[in-house]
């Protein structure tokens, strides 16, 4: 077994859910016994307000020799932590036939959403998966924008690149049903490993069960 993951985000302001999905991810499947790397965004720097970053994993059953090649060249797992990231780049980009799982942050029906993606693109996916990641998650002080709270704990998250120590708790927020939705369409990490890693639990647990799955994309 073998997963490349790639989560798409916009600089600075959501960067932390980006890096806490694939952090997570990456511990979980290392804590499990899998070999995994989890790595920051050294291809779209200079990370800008709004522009477009990635944040790579990849777990698999035997040693990983392409540490140093930071961009996933096969991610065969997506996530859209912004649901208008789907109109915006080719995501799915070395993505394999028919074995794509994509993710996205989005309280739209998935059929609306399907529309945005060319026929070349669906062609890659397996799985859709859509999880209103803003509702299931846990409103956190008194901005009505979930992606930011204040500007000390935006300070702490910009503290927390290029490989330092978060001083954040990883996981919570609109990662954390993100990553529950992904890992229970996905269905090879168990779910209670993951959660082990998450620091929002009940949130994770909500986007393990409050999620819309479309197979079959390529028929519609």
């Amino acid at each position: 077994m073998y997963h490349e993951l790639t989560v798409w985000s916009r600089g600075i302001i959501m960067d932390k859910e980006a890096r806490d999905v694939s952090s997570c991810v990456a511990a979980a499947a290392r804590a499990l016994g899998y070999y995994a790397d989890n790595v920051s965004d050294y291809v779209d720097d200079p990370d800008r307000t709004n522009c477009l970053v990635r944040r790579y994993a990849r777990f698999g059953d035997s040693p990983i020799v392409d540490r140093f090649v930071y961009e996933n060249p096969r991610p065969d797992w997506v996530v859209l932590v912004e649901e208008t990231i789907l109109k915006a780049v080719n995501f799915l980009r070395g993505t394999p036939e028919h074995s794509g799982v994509l993710v996205v942050n989005s309280a739209r029906d998935p059929e609306y959403l399907l529309k945005f993606l060319p026929a070349t693109m669906r062609a890659k996916l397996a799985k859709f998966v859509v999880v209103d990641a803003v509702g299931l998650a846990e409103q956190r002080g008194s901005s009505p924008w979930m992606f930011v709270r204040d500007l000390s704990e935006l300070a702490f998250d910009r503290m927390s690149t290029e490989g330092a120590v978060e001083r954040l708790a990883i996981g919570r927020g609109i990662a954390a049903p993100l990553i529950g939705a992904l890992v229970a369409a996905t269905g090879d990490l168990p779910v209670d490993a993951v959660a082990e890693v998450v620091a929002d639990r009940d949130a994770m647990i909500r986007g393990v069960k409050q999620h819309t799955v479309v197979e079959n994309v390529r028929e519609l």
